[in-house]
C-alpha cells in the first residue's frame, strides 16, 4: 500500500511501512512468521483508521487531510505469513484505502463504495545470522489503473535495527516516472510497561529519477514516529491488540510536491493475530 512497507517506515507500513504496523505498524514479516512455534503459518487482520495517507512522503489526499481531524481513513489490511525455516520465509496480504475524499472511486477491481485504493503484495525473507534480506512485489490499484512496486530490503539486529529500503516503481500510473526511492530508517528506542508496548522509530527518505516530480531529486522527507501497543486478549490461538501512534513528518515541497512542509499524522486500530 502506497504506505504498506513490510520493514517499519513510519508511514506502512508505508500500504504496507509501522507497522510505524500502527501507523498500521508493519511488523517485518520474519517476526510474524516465527512468532508462533506450534505453525509455520500466521495470519494477521488489522482494522486501522489513520488521519493522512502519507506514501513515501507525498500526502496523498493533500488539502483533504492537512491536520489531523480533517478526514478519518479507513485503511484495514490482511496477511497471511509462512516460515519455510527458522531463517526464511513467504508473506502475502491485502491493504485498502477506504473514504469518501473522491466521489467515483475506480481502483481497478469492481471493489464498489467508497474504496479508492487496493494494494495486494506477495515477499520473502531470508536471514544470514543478524542480516536480513526482504524481497517484496506489489501491485497498487487505484484510478482505473496499476502501480507496479518492488521493495528490496536490507536491515540488521544490532543497536537501533537499521534498514536501508530501495523502493522501484516498475509499472506506473497517468504521467508518472518509473523510478527510485530509497530509504535509511532505524529503531530509537523500545520498552514495556504494563503490559504496553511502545518504541520511537526515524527515518529519511530520497527520491531518484523523478519518482514524485518531474526534474526533482533528492531530499523528499524524514520522519520521527512514537507508536504503542496493548494486548486486550490472548489464548492458544488468537491475540487481540490496540495499538496507535503519532508521526511527524518533514517533507520537500519541491521534491514530493506536497502544499505543506511538514504534517503530524496520527493513527489507531485493532489487531487480530491467529
Amino acid at each position: 500500500m502506497k504506505l504498506k512497507n513490510i520493514l517499519s517506515t513510519g508511514a506502512l507500513f508505508t500500504a504496507a511501512t509501522l507497522s510505524v504496523q500502527g501507523a498500521g505498524e508493519t511488523v517485518p514479516a520474519e517476526e510474524v512468521a516465527m512468532e508462533k512455534e506450534d505453525s509455520p503459518f500466521s495470519f494477521n487482520v488489522s482494522l486501522d483508521a489513520h488521519s493522512h495517507f502519507m506514501s513515501y512522503g507525498v500526502n496523498v489526499w493533500g488539502d483533504d487531510t492537512k491536520d489531523i481531524g480533517d478526514e478519518l481513513l479507513f485503511q484495514p489490511s490482511a496477511s497471511i505469513d509462512y516460515a519455510i525455516n527458522d531463517t526464511s520465509g513467504v508473506y502475502v496480504g491485502i491493504w485498502f484505502d477506504i473514504n469518501d475524499l473522491a466521489s467515483d472511486p475506480d481502483v481497478g477491481p469492481d471493489l464498489g463504495g467508497d474504496t479508492q485504493e487496493m494494494d495486494v503484495w506477495i515477499g520473502y525473507w531470508k536471514t544470514f545470522d543478524k542480516l536480513t534480506l526482504d524481497f517484496t512485489f506489489q501491485q497498487w490499484y487505484y484510478l482505473g489503473e496499476t502501480e507496479g512496486i518492488f521493495d528490496v530490503t536490507v536491515s540488521y539486529d544490532t543497536m537501533f535495527s537499521p534498514y536501508i529500503k530501495m523502493h522501484n516503481r516498475i509499472e506506473a500510473v497517468g504521467d508518472q516516472e518509473k523510478g527510485q526511492m530509497y530509504e535509511i530508517g532505524g529503531t530509537l528506542y523500545e520498552g514495556e510497561f504494563k503490559g504496553l508496548a511502545y518504541g520511537f522509530s526515524a527515518g529519511v527518505g530520497f527520491s531518484f529519477d523523478d519518482y514524485h516530480v518531474q526534474g526533482e531529486d533528492g531530499y523528499a522527507y524524514s520522519f520521527l514516529g512514537a507508536s504503542a501497543s496493548y494486548v486486550i486478549y490472548s489464548n492458544d490461538s488468537l491475540e487481540v491488540d490496540l495499538h496507535g501512534g503519532l508521526t511527524y513528518f518533514d517533507t520537500e515541497k519541491d521534491t514530493t510536491g506536497n502544499a505543506e512542509n511538514s504534517y503530524l499524522t496520527a493513527n489507531f486500530g485493532v489487531g487480530f493475530s491467529f
